[in-house]
């Protein structure tokens, strides 16, 4: 027998998690997006064209995740990787007319699963378990 205690918090956290990984895998599948890359196009299309490294540190993600994240996106038509005409060194990441295209209906099935996992809360539920997780994500350093 252990004396370690049950994972009251940590486990159904772990389960809801993976869980709604899934759902946005399943969702995000029709429009050949990841998750990962939804975000990123999202972050573009709604705050303009983006250094690699301002799109890493909005995400918080790694500098190398990004650059895999980047290569893969921009492999699959969904954004276009260009010399920045200010700095010669740097790249500036813009989204392609396909993306501008798929996006609102990716924006749709991830509210989708959003609705799906709140659907059946309170106004007062839905508020408090937004705080809650923030309140996880923020005492975690996020």
């Amino acid at each position: 027998m252990t004396d370690f205690p049950d994972l009251r918090v940590i486990d159904p956290l772990n389960t809801a998690a993976r869980a709604v990984n899934r759902a946005l895998t399943e969702a995000l599948r029709p429009y050949g997006l990841s998750f990962a890359q939804f975000c990123m196009i999202d972050l573009i299309d709604r705050g303009g064209p983006h250094y690699p490294s301002s799109l890493a540190r909005k995400l918080d993600i790694e500098t190398s995740t990004m650059a895999s994240t980047l290569k893969r996106a921009e492999g699959a038509g969904f954004i276009i990787r260009s010399p920045d005409p200010n700095d010669a060194r740097g790249v500036v990441v813009t989204l392609t007319e396909h993306s501008r295209e798929i996006l609102p209906e990716a924006r749709a099935a991830v509210l989708g699963i959003e609705e799906k996992c709140t659907g059946d809360l309170s106004g007062d539920e839905r508020k408090g378990g937004i705080e809650f997780l923030q309140r996880i994500g923020n005492s975690l350093g996020m």
